[in-house]
């Protein structure tokens, strides 16, 4: 007689599986193109991300990510070409990677705050908006925003770039690079400023 193979057993380890499947991190199957590595601005900003990238590691699917144009940190209301263009080159690698870019356009002054002295903050610190919180984020199901900051040193040699990404719903840093870029690399874009 052949011996019964209950098939019990094996059910139960088909739902256990389908619900370990749901929470676990999203697998990114996106493989980051090739790129022009003599190009100076697109190799760090795609290195930036790509650092990025590496420090998150708990995804999912439904995670959608907004990218600002980076801004002079000391004057939240100034950004630039440079600040435009390594927005979106940045914005870009992360999209290889597979992550949910949503390609939004908002104001400066709808994805984050300077805080002030009088608060007890520091004047190069920028916090996420509330109206992000509440509004913006929840309405298009944005997670994360990813944003940037730059500044020139006294004597014009380089530009110091930081990039982070915020958990819109608290505000706490999910991930964030530094890096430096020589100026005479990027200076005909640091001049051309604007104020949103």
């Amino acid at each position: 007689m052949k011996k019964r193979i209950s098939k019990f057993p094996f059910l139960l380890a088909c739902i256990a599986g389908a619900f370990t499947g749901c929470q676990t991190p999203t697998q990114r199957v996106a493989a980051p193109v090739n790129y022009d590595e003599s190009d100076y601005l697109i190799s760090k900003n795609y290195e930036a991300a790509d650092k990025l990238i590496d420090q998150l590691k708990n995804l999912q699917a439904s995670d959608g990510f907004i990218v600002a144009s980076f801004t002079n940190i000391n004057d939240l209301e100034e950004s630039s070409s440079f600040g435009r263009i390594s927005a979106e080159q940045v914005a870009s690698r992360l999209a290889q990677h597979g992550l949910k870019i949503l390609d939004i356009k908002l104001r400066k002054d709808e994805i984050y705050v300077q805080s002030a002295l009088s608060s007890g903050g520091n004047p190069g610190e920028f916090l996420l908006s509330r109206n992000l919180k509440d509004q913006i984020g929840p309405q298009h199901d944005i997670s994360a925003a990813v944003v940037g900051t730059y500044t020139t040193t006294r004597y014009g040699k380089y530009t110091h770039v930081n990039v982070r990404v915020l958990q819109v719903e608290d505000g706490s840093i999910l991930a964030a690079h530094d890096f430096s870029l020589e100026n005479r690399e990027i200076q005909g874009l640091l001049r051309l400023a604007s104020r949103n």
